[in-house]
């Protein structure tokens, strides 16, 4: 089983799917879920925890910070019971990070890092989303395409390094918005109703343009970065990518084919997770030799 296939039954796991002494919590704080993967110290899936951001994030940033501090609060204690442990046990036995959108500012990126301090779990990493994204696929050259709530993020991957991101307006949220406005519901009702996916083959006529908006935007910005399209994948991550039909637009659009990732919605947190764990492991290591020597 691949590590995003067992973060997929964590998620719907009512106890741990694996056994741990400690945990890497991958926090990360999205427009419109918040979601906690927790790894063991084997960088094995151990649970995971996701619940609504609403309000409380707009475009990758947090714009309600007590808010968003309670409702992460929550999912760390869904992972509690999972787990069957206090919450003192669980931050005694724990260390967290989280990620940033592409193209903010330092300022607002460690806004992240402090919510998950607010619940005294030491975060030991802040990554770009993209960038952990791409650690949860293994890729080393190729595209991502982060269609989050409120924007839809793109980096560029050459030899494991980002060589250019950018993040624009227009995601999720703008397609719960038309479903809004075509079909007369509130919001919340229009949000209920795109996240169920029995709706999305009536819905695609309504949702198709905004879609396209943003299979635009990612096309301008393979041009513009002078993308070489020699093989290397595209893959859509993010909870606004999970809409029937986008990887049909998505590729028309491009003209280059895009593939819908597996449990798009877990990349993020898991690849937040791994680079976590790999780094603590990494520093343990140094720290061993060392003291040998």
């Amino acid at each position: 089983m691949s590590r995003l296939d067992a973060c997929a039954e964590a998620l719907k796991s009512g106890k741990a799917i694996a056994p741990w002494k400690k945990l890497y919590l991958g926090i990360d704080l999205g427009t419109t879920n918040i979601v906690v993967v927790a790894l063991n110290e084997n960088g094995e899936p151990v649970a995971a925890s996701m619940t609504s951001s609403t309000e409380i994030i707009r475009d990758g940033v947090v714009v309600d910070y007590w808010r968003a501090i309670k409702e992460t609060e929550k999912n760390i204690e869904v992972i509690c019971s999972k787990l069957g442990v206090s919450l003192d046990r669980l931050l005694e036995n724990s260390v967290g990070a989280s990620a940033y959108p592409p193209g903010i500012s330092p300022r607002t990126a460690q806004v992240c890092a402090n919510v998950v301090e607010a619940l005294e779990i030491p975060c030991k990493g802040l990554y770009e989303e993209p960038v952990a994204a791409a650690r949860a696929l293994n890729m080393e050259e190729g595209v991502i395409v982060d269609v989050g709530g409120g924007t839809t993020g793109i980096a560029i991957f050459k030899e494991g390094a980002v060589t250019y991101s950018a993040d624009e307006p227009t995601g999720g949220t703008h397609m719960t918005l038309v479903i809004s406005g075509r079909m007369g519901l509130s919001f919340e009702e229009a949000e209920e109703k795109k996240r169920v996916k029995a709706n999305h083959k009536f819905l695609r006529p309504i949702l198709v343009p905004v879609v396209e908006k943003m299979a635009t935007i990612v096309k301008e910005h393979l041009h513009k970065a002078s993308w070489d399209f020699s093989g290397d994948p595209i893959y859509l991550v993010g909870g606004g990518a999970d809409i029937e039909g986008a990887e049909e637009v998505f590729s028309s659009i491009v003209q280059y084919p895009v593939k819908l990732a597996k449990h798009c919605l877990l990349v993020t947190p898991l690849g937040i997770a791994s680079m976590l764990w790999e780094e603590q492991c990494e520093k343990m290591v140094k720290e061993d030799a060392a003291h040998v020597n």
